[in-house]
């Protein structure tokens, strides 16, 4: 069975659209883009696109490909000086020079949860947690496959399934025998797999998965995309799976806006957001 994310990320954008609605001052989002990337563009069109229904007050400050780390820390910093923002994100994927992990956001600001110290929580997985939430899944005491353990999704989620009392297997993007070793002994309930590898999880293996959370996004030769389960895992119907398109990504988004408004707001007036 699809989980149907569309209608669950709608709902929490009409939550926060009527929350914002009550206020004189929209929340304001700062958007850094450097360079041209084709994917990286058609994700800043969706925020923006989300921002406006919602009415937040989004800014996209686009910059050259060439912009050096240096150079984008100060634009960053010295915007925070003359505008008052609530939110910073820095738009993935960066150009090859520029490593992420040396860009310098505020964390009073880092409402995509990018740096470790950042009082936001990561964005997708908080989003994934809004889904069991909203399928009404109790993950108390079940057994959960994390594939992949990058700073912003795996790793944060982790966390955040151990909090809720479940028996977390963690392996990277490299970890098939692991991965097989848990599937061989039948102990997993839940498999998220954000690796980027296309056909990584395959019906076989989710056998006896009752939820599958497909975080993952790729590309083939013909430029369609992909996430990490095979095709025919989609069709499964005794299985509950998030869809290739439209899924955990609309998630994504819908937990960058919350995350703005607990910025402004604070997490009191949000709770009834997330539940």
């Amino acid at each position: 069975m699809i989980i149907d994310c569309k209608s669950i990320a709608q709902d929490v954008k009409n939550k926060i659209k009527n929350i914002i609605a009550e206020d004189d001052y929209a929340p304001i989002l700062h958007i850094y883009q450097a360079g041209n990337n084709h994917a990286s563009n058609a994700y800043v069109r969706g925020k923006l696109r989300d921002c406006e229904e919602v009415g937040i007050k989004a800014e996209l400050i686009k910059l050259p490909e060439n912009i050096t780390e240096d150079e984008l820390n100060r634009m960053i910093l010295q915007n925070r000086i003359y505008e008052e923002a609530n939110g910073i994100i820095v738009q993935l994927p960066l150009p090859k020079h520029i490593n992420p992990k040396n860009i310098i956001i505020p964390d009073e600001l880092d409402v995509d949860g990018f740096n470790s110290t950042s009082p936001f929580q990561p964005c997708t997985p908080l989003g994934v947690m809004k889904i069991f939430d909203s399928i009404g899944y109790d993950l108390d005491g079940k057994n959960v496959l994390v594939c992949g353990q990058s700073d912003i999704v795996g790793r944060p989620f982790v966390d955040m399934l151990i909090k809720r009392h479940c028996n977390v297997i963690s392996v990277n993007s490299t970890g098939s025998a692991m991965k097989a070793t848990a599937f061989g002994f039948g102990m997993v309930d839940v498999v998220v797999s954000a690796v980027g590898k296309c056909n990584f999880i395959t019906p076989r293996e989710l056998d006896q998965v009752e939820v599958c959370i497909d975080v993952g996004i790729n590309y083939d030769e013909n430029g369609k995309q992909h996430g990490d389960c095979s095709e025919d895992v989609y069709e499964m119907e005794d299985i509950k799976v998030t869809p290739r398109i439209g899924g955990v990504g609309l998630m994504t988004r819908a937990m960058l806006l919350y995350n703005v408004c607990v910025a402004k707001y604070g997490e009191e007036k949000m709770g009834e957001v997330i539940g």
